[in-house]
């Protein structure tokens, strides 16, 4: 009697609600922080009621599940691929509490359900591909520096550590598994409650130092911490309807001290999508002096090369295509105008940022004596394959991520030198990684193989879905499926439109999809959905066997 009773521990479906519940708490108070923005601006009001009744929602529902399946209960260890489900189950609540106050502003914000997912999915992923109409220049706009707020926050919070928001919380075994689950082996310190103190440190310095050059460029407060958080995720989404393209159209903003400097904008803003590109882990490199050991990193050779590839490329495709198929002749002045946009697009593509600097409507155009000239398809071929190949692992980006290429470069390139050098000749196998000089096991190599066959069999799926949809050609599709698969936020197509039937919503849906699995990196979804199964057939196998043995005891 005098013994404490043991508490009862937590496994299965229940210890995952139990944690689910623990997340949804701190998204409540995450979906409630843009109502501090009606302070500022008093005549946005009319947003209260939405975000204070998500918030509300979602808290309450945290709080049930945490009491329910959690409270004065003793977690159990992860079995095989939970922490892959708990992490599934974490995204698809985030981007559905993300996307309920859209919903709940119903027709003020000409938002449906299909599309309040589609944008908050574009949101917490860090894609960037957008339907949204209400932005701070629009006429006549609803609560657009609260929605603006939201957006910009689910896209920091989601390319920078929505899982680590968690994992910081759960303890140290269920938070490293968590952690690694979304595909980071990059471990900071012992304890990843530090770690997750130490990046969201480094981020928050990062954005805080870029929202100050930003408003040094011209920008209010308020849109250049918007824009700051945006980039740094690597998202894309801009305050204003013409994206960054914008600021090139205005002189003053008022709110700000300093003229608008557009080209100071646009660099800011790269060296901001650079950084959130760069793996969290060469972030210490570069904090602690070490470039030596930063430039020499696998990731950062390759990009080094194939980024300055790509511009080139591009901007001479650019050049011929203008030159050779337009009526437009070029000036001296236009090759610095037309050089500028192609930087800002491939390095937009490589580090999934998806900023835009031309108009929606005409995408990847410059504007040339009131005509629309075309930068050239080459240029939208090779944002497509560095769309494909993505950031670094461990990053704020999306794609395939180009330690898996550099890996599958290596392994093909000591696979043909060991077939042409003589039999006795050994070649070791080796890769610069973080610091060290690591050898390339098979493994290694199966596994980015592997991974890059599996990410190409969910990219022509999902384009040929898209095709179902006559608004797409097979490029249009393929660019949208790279950008969301890639969580970049360059598209061809336009997702402003309430889709109305079925090849109308088709598009909306595929791509929230592709910007889910493109962030997970395709695998915890398949465990996660293999442990569905797996637990399900657990009991149904145990609720057999107990019944067995009471017909055998009658």
């Amino acid at each position: 009697m005098g013994n404490k009773r043991e508490r009862k521990e937590v496994t299965g479906f229940k210890l995952i609600l139990g944690y689910l519940g623990v997340f949804l708490i701190q998204i409540g108070f995450l979906t409630a922080t843009p109502l501090f923005i009606v302070i500022a601006y008093p005549e946005e009001v009319g947003a209260v009621v939405p975000f204070a009744g998500t918030a509300a929602v979602v808290f309450v529902l945290g709080l049930a599940l945490f009491f329910i399946f959690l409270f004065k209960k003793k977690p159990s260890k992860f079995r095989r691929h939970e922490e892959s489900q708990l992490l599934f189950l974490i995204w698809v609540l985030a981007i559905i509490s993300g996307a309920m106050p859209f919903i709940l502003a119903g027709e003020q914000l000409t938002m449906n359900f299909t599309k309040s997912i589609f944008e908050s999915s574009s949101s917490y992923t860090g894609t960037g591909l957008t339907g949204f109409l209400d932005y701070i220049d629009t006429p006549g706009a609803f609560a657009p520096h609260v929605y603006t707020y939201h957006r910009s926050q689910m896209q920091f919070i989601g390319g920078v550590g929505l899982v680590l928001l968690v994992a910081s919380i759960l303890g140290a075994n269920a938070g490293v598994k968590i952690y690694e689950s979304e595909g980071h082996s990059d471990k900071l310190l012992p304890n990843i409650a530090k770690s997750a103190k130490l990046l969201f440190g480094i981020y928050i310095m990062y954005s805080a130092l870029g929202s100050i050059a930003l408003y040094f460029a011209g920008l209010p407060w308020f849109e250049a911490i918007c824009t700051s958080m945006c980039a740094l995720s690597g998202g894309g989404m801009s305050p204003r309807s013409r994206n960054i393209g914008s600021y090139r159209e205005l002189a003053h903003i008022d709110g700000c001290f300093f003229p608008v400097n557009s080209v100071a904008v646009e660099i800011i803003v790269m060296v901001l999508v650079i950084l959130g590109m760069i793996s969290f882990v060469l972030h210490t490199f570069i904090l602690r002096g070490r470039f030596k050991t930063f430039l020499r990193d696998a990731e950062t050779k390759y990009i080094m090369i194939i980024g300055t590839a790509a511009i080139l490329i591009s901007y001479v495709g650019s050049l011929v295509t203008i030159s050779a198929l337009q009526t437009h002749t070029i000036a001296p002045d236009d090759y610095g105008l037309i050089f500028r946009n192609v930087i800002f697009y491939v390095v937009g593509s490589f580090t999934t940022s998806g900023f835009a600097v031309t108009d929606a409507a005409s995408p990847y155009h410059l504007i040339f004596d009131g005509e629309a000239v075309s930068l050239g398809r080459p240029l939208i071929y090779i944002c497509t394959l560095m769309m494909i190949v993505g950031a670094d692992a461990g990053s704020t980006g999306g794609g395939i991520k180009q330690f898996r290429i550099a890996i599958a470069f290596k392994g093909l390139w000591y696979s043909l030198r060991f077939k042409f050098s003589p039999p006795h000749q050994i070649h070791p196998k080796t890769i610069y990684r973080y610091g060290e000089v690591k050898e390339m096991d098979s493994e290694m190599v199966r596994e980015a193989y592997g991974y890059i066959f599996l990410y190409m069999i969910v990219f022509m799926v999902s384009v040929m879905l898209l095709c179902f949809n006559d608004s797409f050609s097979v490029e249009s599709a393929a660019f949208d499926v790279a950008s969301a698969m890639g969580n970049v936020g360059l598209g061809l197509g336009s997702y402003t439109a309430i889709p109305t039937n079925f090849l109308e919503f088709l598009p909306f849906w595929v791509l929230s999809f592709d910007m889910l699995l493109g962030r997970l990196e395709i695998m915890p979804a398949i465990y996660a959905i293999a442990n569905v199964r797996e637990e399900v057939s657990y009991y149904i196998d145990q609720r057999q066997t107990r019944k067995a043995s009471a017909e055998s005891l009658e």
